[in-house]
């Protein structure tokens, strides 16, 4: 890695205009800079491919690489091809497609062992036959595939074959056959550089704010660099490369936040540094494009969505379980001085679906153990603490509860020697019309112990269906798949007016807090009755000794001792607090955290972790006849509401009013009120990204109506009355008088408001697997 100048902190990019450019083109040496590799050197790759760290990788390596000298290329057969146009199917083609270009990565890096020349034999024979396809395309990116639609086509996967197949000359120049070279050279100028630097054909990626200007520009870029001879064509190519990355990064904020999800971040802003690194060794360390303090935002940014565990949070078209390439944050450590809290892990080939050559490579090259380290107790608390991106409004909580040793647990086990176990919690607003968007506004994440309870679903798997007009139907994008509510029957809309007003926010340095309240009328703009829906968010973590007497002293008065040998149930606590005086103890004890599954009188208790959530609806009622209709109408009231929460474990109904949700390291507890809310629980089989069948379960609660209707009292207070005395009420001209009210003076809200408290308590004993099915 080259050592880099002083970092700029104005405006990223704003410098490299293209006088800047053709000033470092004219100073450079006029030696063949892609001969000699721009960075990419055999012998040093060759020596660290036989690292004891990359010994698995070498393993999943060989294994291909013995497929791929036992059995032909499987062939991009003309049937496949037409799948996608004529029913939708995209998957069939593309397995195909990458398994080719896997086993093309593995040899073209097996054969740098000099004990393996029958490999470089193997590897031309891949690199002839991927000459000889229809197209580099994938038919999904092709319309309707016609030859007027490939012909001088340029998509991310061709894209990324140009820039494959140019760095396997670099490596293996000297051992390919010189006809198999200038074949290469001959379909990267017929395919990617004619059409797209001499003929300056317009793309639709050039000017794109997410991935595709990154990946597409960036891998042309780079193939330019190490093919092209004509000095003019790579300034042309260096020129237009840099306004493509200029449209990349205009899509992200000063924040740093990645809208399309910490996937894409892999893909688009791994590519944007593929090419960086590539550019700042070609100019000899005049062009440097990781500069500024929006490069760092940008380069911190899965750290700071990382929970625990390596599982991140995971909104829009991302896997909880992301596979971050270990030469990408490498790099990016050592560059921008970031402690990564991750293991080490340097990924296989095959652990990537797509099969890409970039990271390959790059994990061998940049991969340094050194800037990662075992997550231990120090290491946890430099983990703590939480995030706001402003422009996306995401938000993340992350604290470390401890877990001593000397705590009660059911089966009268000590606990393990686990010191500590991360928790977290995520919120997110935004709009509705992101990259890759899913209708979430008002999602919710709550993670223990490296495991997402209440979870995103994700990405599903990439059919035509999955970008065509109507895909909010779908489970994965729809917010019927989030953990947000069903108003009046309908579902958030798409688009970008469908946006959370993000009206307070508050966020403790070290994580420990975290409070929010969204504004989320304009996602449901198709709930005609629909006066404003607000989401109140309230996160907590830690632990009060000091109050522990006081929560004792609310349990005495609820009639049940406390002892050593009898530890308390912590959700039967909350269930007597509220039923003593709910409008205070319960705020109290949630407050405190619910330290109450110690032995009290030894003073030694278990951090617990607590999120209140309030959502507010208020109706539009016309007249006074309507509201009394309303109330009466139990089966229009039953409609109004039905809030979701989803995770890939099935909940346990513990009794009227609470849930049990049972993670491999934690329980999550629900408590809601029964009265007003009816409970259950449905199976959603689905499949995901990679079209693995996957389960996952939709617990709602629907509002009951039961001839109860929800007002507003002269004191601002929401109060529970009888429809009898709503009617009453409403004669007197009493109901729902409020400073809220709408400014049509014979239209006014009707208020329902839903208070669920869920509550993280760790397993104080061997951790467990989750009851998932």
């Amino acid at each position: 890695m080259r050592l880099r100048h002083a970092v700029d902190e104005s405006g990223v990019l704003d410098w490299l205009d293209e006088q800047r450019i053709r000033q470092v083109f004219g100073n450079m040496n006029k030696q063949n800079h892609g001969q000699d590799g721009a960075g990419i050197k055999a012998d040093e790759l060759r020596e660290k491919l036989f690292r004891p760290e990359f010994a698995e990788m070498l393993t999943d390596l060989r294994r291909y690489g013995e497929q791929a000298l036992r059995e032909p290329l499987p062939l991009l057969t003309f049937h496949l091809f037409r799948q996608f146009g004529r029913a939708g199917d995209r998957k069939a083609y593309e397995q195909v497609y990458f398994e080719r270009r896997g086993r093309l990565a593995a040899v073209a890096m097996l054969a740098l062992d000099s004990d393996a020349p029958h490999m470089v034999h193997a590897l031309e024979e891949m690199l002839w036959a991927v000459c000889d396809e229809y197209t580099w395309c994938l038919p999904a990116h092709l319309g309707t595939g016609e030859a007027e639609h490939v012909g001088g086509n340029i998509d991310l996967f061709a894209a990324e074959t140009v820039h494959m197949l140019a760095e396997i000359v670099v490596l293996h120049r000297h051992h390919l056959d010189s006809l198999i070279v200038e074949r290469i050279l001959l379909e990267a100028e017929r395919r990617i550089f004619t059409p797209l630097y001499r003929e300056k054909r317009a793309y639709h990626w050039q000017t794109a704010e997410h991935n595709w200007s990154a990946v597409c520009g960036g891998c042309c870029g780079m193939a330019a660099m190490l093919l092209l001879e004509d000095q003019a064509m790579l300034l042309e190519s260096t020129r237009q490369t840099i306004d493509c990355m200029k449209a990349f990064l205009s899509g992200y904020g000063e924040d740093g936040g990645c809208a399309e999800g910490i996937g894409y971040w892999v893909y688009g802003f791994g590519y944007y540094v593929y090419y960086a690194e590539m550019l700042l060794d070609y100019t000899e360390g005049a062009l440097d494009l990781l500069q500024g303090s929006k490069i760092a935002a940008i380069a911190a940014f899965p750290l700071r969505i990382h929970l625990s565990g390596g599982t991140f949070i995971n909104y829009s078209d991302s896997s909880e379980y992301e596979e971050i390439p270990s030469g990408l944050l490498s790099l990016l450590a050592v560059r921008f001085g970031m402690e990564v809290d991750l293991p080490l892990r340097i990924p296989q080939l095959t652990d990537d679906p797509c099969r890409r050559w970039a990271h390959l490579l790059r994990n061998v090259m940049w991969s340094d153990p050194a800037v990662y380290e075992r997550i231990h107790g120090e290491t946890a608390r430099r983990a703590n603490g939480g995030f706001i991106f402003q422009q996306l409004e995401w938000m993340v909580a992350k604290h470390a509860l401890h877990m001593p040793t000397n705590v009660w647990v059911e089966t009268s086990r000590r606990c393990s020697d686990r010191e500590w176990i991360q928790v977290a919690c995520s919120f997110k607003g935004g709009h509705n019309d992101e990259p890759h968007n899913h209708n979430d506004l008002g999602q919710v994440i709550i993670h223990c112990g490296g495991e997402n309870i209440l979870c995103d679903p994700g990405a599903g798997v990439y059919t035509q269906a999955y970008f065509a007009p109507g895909r909010e139907q779908l489970f994965h994008i729809s917010s019927a798949g989030h953990n947000v509510p069903l108003i009046g029957g309908c579902e958030q809309r798409s688009g970008r007016e469908a946006e959370a007003k993000l009206l307070e926010f508050r966020l403790e340095p070290d994580g420990s807090e975290m409070q929010a309240c969204l504004d989320l009328t304009h996602a449901y703009p198709e709930t005609a009755a629909l006066h404003r829906y607000t989401r109140h968010l309230s996160w907590k973590v830690g632990q009060d000794r000091d109050g522990m007497n006081r929560i004792t002293g609310i349990k005495e008065r609820g009639g049940r001792g406390c002892s050593t040998e009898n530890p308390p149930d912590p959700v039967d606590l909350v269930e007597r607090i509220r039923s003593t005086d709910r409008q205070v103890d319960v705020d109290y004890a949630m407050d405190v955290n619910l330290d109450v599954t110690v032995a009290m009188d030894t003073g030694v208790h278990v951090d617990m972790a607590t999120l209140r959530i309030i959502d507010k609806f208020q109706w539009k009622m016309d007249t006074e006849a309507d509201v009394a209709k309303s109330s009466l109408n139990e089966s229009y009231v039953e409609s109004q509401v039905v809030e979701r929460w989803i995770s890939r474990i099935r909940p346990v109904i513990e009794k009227e009013g609470r849930l049990r949700w049972q993670a491999s390291q934690a329980h999550l507890y629900m408590i809601y009120d029964a009265v007003q809310w009816r409970v259950q629980t449905e199976a959603v089989h689905t499949v995901d990204h990679d079209q693995v069948p996957v389960t996952f379960y939709r617990t709602s609660l629907i509002w009951k109506g039961n001839g109860v209707t929800a007002t507003k009292g002269e004191d601002g207070r929401v109060e529970n009355e009888r429809v009898e005395d709503a009617l009453e009420a409403s004669e007197n001209s009493k109901i729902l008088e409020s400073a809220e009210t709408v400014e049509t003076s014979n239209v006014a809200p009707l208020e329902i408001v839903c208070q669920v408290d869920f509550i993280v308590e760790p397993h104080q004993g061997e951790a467990e697997v989750s009851p998932r099915e």
